[in-house]
């Protein structure tokens, strides 16, 4: 397989993953069940630039993790696959809820790393992050995910700081006929999917599907059930159209989840805490795009999408409307330029119900965002390349926000690549920096001396606060060797500033007496943080039938100021070294083997000890197309800790778990 070639002027609006990914799947990137060494080399991004490149050339630390190679070791869903991707920073916190990150700054609400699925952006302006409660399903229809490290603000615009997830599903055209699978397991204990693609007249495909997943609970410190199983279902359909002019792309979903609510939440009177409601998830999406070639290699492109969100999971209860438009336009010039511009419009409506425990003020919101881009790749020679790139947006938290990246790649020979970097991400305030009253516990009378009312615990917003700011600094090298191994190095530096503590505030004993004192928090933009690291990755096939990937990262983060705790427990809650090992071995006679191990240090600051994780997949094709499999995960110890939150007094346990799939391709 020869390394497809990039078509021109393909966009990197919201939609270019949507359009690009699509028309991909209509070229070259056809779908690949035993993908070969050289076809792995060989896999394209969109993610780096926003336009289809060899990973091997892209100019910034990206890793692919494909939906077969994924599936030798029995991955069940998107943060389970990511622990195998370089840099990337996985917690399980209990049965539903995850703590994601690249380079750092890791807490249960993750806000500098953007995750896109199938073009459409997944982070919520409300807290930040991405409830992966919602997101973590990983399709049966899946292509791959792309991870970059590193700021890619230039392209994806704000909040994309520490790094981009690119989550790509096959083109309809690939997913023809039907596939079924159901399983249970000890945690996961019901899961099914079934899927239907067709035809649907010249050059045009669809396919229809349904999910479902019911998870057990977790674990306590004491080995009672967290009290955390949930169940979720969805529904969804994809249509494509690709042809000499135009390329289609129409998606749409719906999901359904009820979600068991583990520990209790602060109340007004005594015992001054209650247990939560359960909770639950619902809403659905509709997206499209249209792509229209030109003469020339140009192209002209336009997308939308509309996402209704209902969700009560602690200590949200929220309603959402988000709407998306925007437009790109890209050609080449002269034979050394390929020019990509566009524009991009976001209207987000949401509305809160005002509890005991959190408040927004005011608690329904409206926000309009526009934002415009220009990027240039430039073919300096046959060897040297340099991307320039440039976005403003306009936000209602922060006004105009700037975001430049340079990027230089020089192949020093047909087989070894270095790339440079240096670029300027943001991170804007959220509705809930902004406007939030939470109270995290409440102390009872007597606490603070005798006589003394209840006093409440609380976290603030504050409307004046400025966007984080990071300027990052890259590099990083690539090479093959023979046909059977790559490796591939990045170093990096990245300076933070402004970034948002928290900072204690005196004892309020006026605000809400006589029933209350008040003991808060409030943020405010005094942080800076320093961070510098290595990441690996390689993979080697020492046999036509068994390869070996691996990955390793070290992350050293330095946050100030350190009076400030949460200074230190960022610092502390980021996993200084993490490794990785997986084994994918075909015995024959139709039997698959698969092991993954990985390696994850301690986490000081939420007093999580390091630990091993361990997974293994034995796999035996009974017949064409009908496949049994039985996966062990986290087999080195029978129960771990990943991750604690203040926000969530719960102290749950990651326990050792196996289940058995039977699935059936026709």
């Amino acid at each position: 397989m020869t390394a497809p070639s990039a078509p021109l002027g393909l966009a990197i609006a919201i939609y270019s993953i949507a359009t690009t990914g699509s028309a991909l799947a209509a070229e070259d990137n056809v779908i690949i069940r035993d993908p070969t060494f050289e076809q792995l080399a060989r896999l394209t991004v969109t993610s780096v630039t926003g336009t289809v490149r060899p990973q091997f050339t892209s100019p910034a630390a990206t890793y692919v993790l494909t939906a077969e190679e994924l599936n030798y070791v029995g991955v069940r869903n998107i943060p389970e696959a990511l622990r195998y991707a370089p840099g990337m920073q996985v917690s399980q916190f209990d049965a539903a809820r995850w703590s994601i990150s690249a380079r750092g700054f890791n807490t249960i609400a993750v806000d500098k790393l953007l995750v896109l699925v199938d073009g459409r952006p997944v982070y919520t302006p409300l807290w930040s992050g991405v409830y992966w409660e919602q997101h973590a399903w990983l399709s049966q229809d899946l292509d791959r995910i792309e991870t970059i490290n590193g700021p890619a603000g230039s392209v994806w615009g704000a909040n994309a700081m520490n790094g981009v997830v690119n989550i790509l599903s096959h083109s309809a055209r690939d997913t023809q006929g039907t596939a079924l699978t159901v399983g249970t397991g000890t945690e996961e204990k019901a899961f099914g999917s079934f899927r239907y693609g067709g035809a649907a007249g010249e050059n045009a495909w669809y396919r229809a599907y349904v999910d479902y997943t019911r998870r057990d609970d977790t674990e306590l410190g004491n080995r009672q059930p967290t009290g955390d199983a949930w169940d979720m279902g969805r529904v969804g359909f994809r249509y494509d159209r690709d042809d000499d002019a135009n390329r289609i792309f129409v998606k749409a979903e719906a999901q359904s989840g009820d979600f068991d609510e583990a520990g209790f939440i602060p109340s007004p009177t005594p015992p001054y805490q209650t247990r939560p409601p359960r909770g639950y998830n619902r809403g659905g999406f509709v997206q499209g795009s249209w792509a229209h070639r030109l003469r020339e290699g140009a192209e002209v492109a336009a997308g939308a999408w509309y996402e209704r969100l209902e969700r009560r999971l602690q200590p949200t209860d929220e309603h959402s409307d988000t709407f998306d438009i925007g437009v790109r336009y890209g050609t080449q010039l002269g034979g050394m330029h390929s020019i990509t511009a566009g524009a991009l419009y976001r209207y987000i409506k949401h509305e809160t119900a005002s509890t005991f425990q959190l408040t927004f003020t005011p608690p329904n919101r409206t926000l309009h965002q526009w934002s415009a881009y220009l990027q240039d790749e430039i073919r300096i020679d046959d060897r040297l390349g340099a991307t320039l790139g440039l976005r403003v947006e306009d936000n209602p938290f922060t006004g105009l926000e700037w975001q430049p990246d340079l990027r230089l790649n020089w192949s020093v020979t047909d087989r070894q690549l270095l790339w440079a970097a240096v670029g300027r991400a943001v991170r804007t305030p959220t509705f809930a920096d902004e406007s939030r009253t939470f109270v995290t516990r409440v102390s009872p009378p007597g606490s603070f001396g005798p006589g003394s009312p209840a006093v409440l615990n609380q976290v603030l917003g504050d409307p004046d606060l400025e966007s984080e700011d990071l300027i990052a600094y890259q590099l990083g090298w690539r090479g093959r060797w023979h046909d059977n191994a790559m490796l591939s190095a990045s170093v990096f530096y990245n300076d933070y500033d402004r970034l948002i503590l928290y900072a204690p505030q005196p004892l309020d004993t006026v605000t809400l007496a006589p029933d209350f004192w008040r003991m808060a928090v409030a943020p405010v933009n005094s942080g800076t943080a320093h961070g510098h690291g290595a990441e690996l990755a390689g993979m080697w096939q020492p046999m036509p039938r068994w390869r070996l990937f691996g990955t390793a990262s070290y992350l050293d983060l330095d946050v100030h100021p350190a009076e400030l705790q949460l200074a230190t427990n960022i610092a502390g809650s980021t996993a200084q070294v993490q490794a990785s090992l997986r084994s994918n071995l075909d015995l024959g006679n139709d039997w698959e083997l698969g092991v993954g191990l990985r390696y994850v240090d301690d986490l000081p600051a939420l007093n999580v000890d390091s630990y091993v994780g361990a997974e293994v997949r034995v796999a035996k094709e009974l017949t064409e197309g009908v496949k049994l499999a039985l996966v062990g995960q986290n087999l080195w110890e029978p129960r771990h800790a990943e991750f604690r939150s203040a926000s969530f007094p719960i102290d749950p346990y990651i326990e050792r778990s196996v289940y058995l799939a039977l699935s059936w391709r026709r």
